[in-house]
């Protein structure tokens, strides 16, 4: 039903909404999240939002060996905006993501967690946002040829979304303050954003499915308990 791979500390699971609602109960579902589904007007954006709430439902009992039930998680969302897990169940973190044909949501036992997707072929409307880029940033994509280079910037781009959920800020957060190293699957934070040092572990992959390709980014900012945890 959905594709499962690990990193370190974490499980991805990624799956097209379609397969998810034929092969998983809407039911677990809980009614503020049917209220909100029911208020979107955009089909596409009602079916990826159920399709995630109810895949990361699933996956989130699953790593609780199916001690809790995917109906019985409930969620609370900080003064920020983050959701997390509500008290008095296990504290998973969690992220979820959509592109167009693609639901992805990473879950970590052991710190906090963001996940970005971006769909790469198809029309793209856009063109690369250059002044959310560092210095160094912008000559490594200088690097790739000019066919190369709108997937390269959507590693950076989905890199920089995925730090923006671990934190919590989200377009708080300034992106030209953040600087991606590919090569070495690290995010170079400001002094003082993160509370274990000054960089975060970012995992970047490429998704292909049968018609289209996405390049998918996990951003783990653990703290000192969680490093502890997984050594």
């Amino acid at each position: 039903m959905a594709s499962l791979t690990k990193g370190t500390g974490f499980t991805i699971a990624y799956a097209c909404p379609c397969n998810v609602k034929f092969r998983l109960s809407m039911n677990s579902l809980d009614r503020a999240e049917h209220s909100r589904a029911a208020r979107m007007s955009n089909k596409t954006r009602h079916d990826h939002f159920i399709a995630g709430r109810a895949l990361l439902r699933h996956l989130l009992s699953t790593a609780t060996g199916n001690a809790i039930q995917p109906a019985t998680w409930q969620f609370e969302i900080a003064a920020c905006g983050k959701p997390s897990v509500a008290p008095g169940l296990p504290q998973l973190h969690f992220s979820i993501s959509h592109a167009h044909g693609l639901i992805a949501v990473a879950i970590s036992p052991v710190a906090e967690i963001g996940i970005d997707l971006e769909r790469v072929t198809g029309t793209r409307g856009t063109s690369p946002a250059l002044d959310q880029l560092t210095h160094d940033e912008q000559a490594w994509l200088n690097q790739h040829s000019e066919a190369e280079r709108w997937p390269a910037f959507l590693q950076l781009w989905t890199a920089k979304e995925a730090v923006s959920k671990a934190t919590g800020l989200g377009c708080g957060l300034d992106f030209d303050a953040i600087e991606i190293d590919v090569p070495a699957g690290r995010a170079q934070c400001p002094d003082g954003l993160l509370d274990v040092g000054d960089h975060m572990d970012v995992d970047l992959r490429n998704i292909k499915t049968s018609d289209a390709t996405y390049c998918l980014s996990v951003a783990c900012m653990q703290t000192d308990a969680g490093k502890q945890s997984v050594s």
